[in-house]
Parts: structure tokens; sequence; C-alpha cells
């Protein structure tokens, strides 16, 4: 049966159409002309009411509203093992049988921290415990998947992860790396080096909502500080004893 539809019924779904299309011009032409897009880098100067504000490489400082998406807003650092506590938050891929165990030795494991904001479906599963991937087909002898989880406990050799309601035990390779990647910046500090993509609108370039923010330093998180060196008291004496010395032979002389 073909149903027919009044002209009271359409123009009210054109007058819809037509609202929607302003509302999406207005997101992309703003009160003072076109959204621009923009990319730069410069470093970190502080952050305040909601906004990083960053100094770029020609020393204008451009104030930038964070991401909508939490995970588009990284920091990442290098860490050792050291850094490492039980109950932090570690993710990896990883081969492994139908029993669990891994098939190889993990060489690249992820440290990072929940995120308050929007996550984007596709990376949920990077902030949600458990362990994700396709299901294992019958007969496989294994599957890729990837661990996300609190560390329970680590040696030299392997992590262990409370991945959701499922224990994991993964080797780790002897050349392991630990990647700091957290969504916030509690690591940052002034003058790291800050990587912004993202929008204005012309022509005031200084203010900009970004659609992705970075910020890599080459601190490593988790070394030992080098400790001072400090001078024994025998040294100390065998320094001072030429300068006696030379008093006495200045007093001999007298």
């Amino acid at each position: 049966m073909t149903r027919i539809f009044s002209l009271p019924t359409v123009a009210i779904a054109l007058t819809a159409i037509i609202g929607l299309y302003a509302v999406s011009v207005a997101t992309v032409v703003g009160q003072d002309g076109a959204n621009m897009v923009t990319e730069f880098k410069g470093k970190l100067k502080s952050f305040k009411r909601g906004a990083v504000v960053v100094t770029r490489d020609d020393d204008v400082e451009v104030t930038v509203m964070p991401p909508d998406e939490a995970s588009d807003f990284v920091f990442i650092a290098e860490a050792k093992p050291a850094f490492l506590r039980q109950g932090m938050l570690v993710r990896f891929t990883g081969t492994f049988n139908p029993e669990g165990v891994a098939t190889s030795p993990i060489g690249m494991v992820e440290i990072f921290q929940p995120v308050m904001g929007r996550v984007a479906g596709h990376m949920r599963e990077k902030f949600t415990p458990g362990v994700h991937g396709a299901p294992q087909e019958a007969g496989a002898a294994f599957a890729e998947v990837g661990v996300v989880g609190a560390v329970v406990g680590m040696d030299a050799t392997a992590m262990m992860v409370q991945a959701g309601q499922i224990p994991v035990r993964a080797p780790l390779a002897q050349d392991v790396k630990f990647e700091i990647r957290f969504n916030n910046l509690s690591l940052a500090q002034e003058g790291d080096v800050v990587n912004v993509s993202g929008f204005y609108n012309e022509p005031d370039d200084t203010k900009v909502k970004a659609e992705r923010i970075t910020i890599k330093v080459d601190r490593v998180y988790g070394e030992a500080p080098e400790k001072p060196v400090r001078a024994s008291r025998t040294s100390r004496t065998r320094t001072e004893k030429p300068a006696d010395a030379g008093t006495t032979d200045d007093a001999a002389a007298e």
C-alpha cells in the first residue's frame, strides 16, 4: 500500500531538514568566519580554566581547548619496570593458545590511567579491563588478543595481570619496553614539547579547539636517581694536609 503524505507533513519534514543543515553549518562557520585547520608544535606553559596554554615555536601563546574525546589527549613517556606498582593499569597485545598461555614474549606494555571524559567506541576496549579480540576459531592453535587489566605482580621474566575476571600471566621479552600513555597532564611539566592539531575561527589563531594534543617527553620514569659522590673523611683529611704543612713551613720560616 502506497502511503501519501500531506503537504503540511512535507513542509514540516523540509523545515526539519533545513534546521539540521543550519545547525551543521553553524558548527563549521564561527562568528568571525570559517573554521581553519591548524597544526603546530610548541612548549607547554600552563593549564588553566580547562584549557592548555602552549607557546608556539614563533613565541606566540595559544589557548587550546582539549579534544572532545579523552583518548585524543595523550602524554607519552618511557618507563622502567621500577615505575610499576601493584594495581596500575596496563595493556598489551599478545598471542595465546586455547589454554590461555602466551606463545611468545610480550615486547611492549602500555601504562595508562582511567579516563573521565568521553571515549570513542573503537577506543573503549583499550580502557576496559578484560581480554579483547576476535573469538578463537575452532581448531585454531592460537589467537592474538588485547589484554587490559591491573598489575598483580611482576618479576624479571613475566607479568601477572588481572584482566577483568581473567587472570593472565604473560612472559616478558628481555628487551620489553614500558610506555606511559596518560590522558591527562599529571606528569607533564612546563616546557614539555606539545603537538596540537585542531581548528580556529579566522582571523584569531591564538584560540584553538583541539582535535588531538600529544605531549611526548624524553624523561624516563622509574630510573634510579644518581647518587651524589660524597667525599670521605679520609679524603678530606688528605686534601687538607698540604695546606696545613704549608702553614707550618711558613711559621718555621718566620
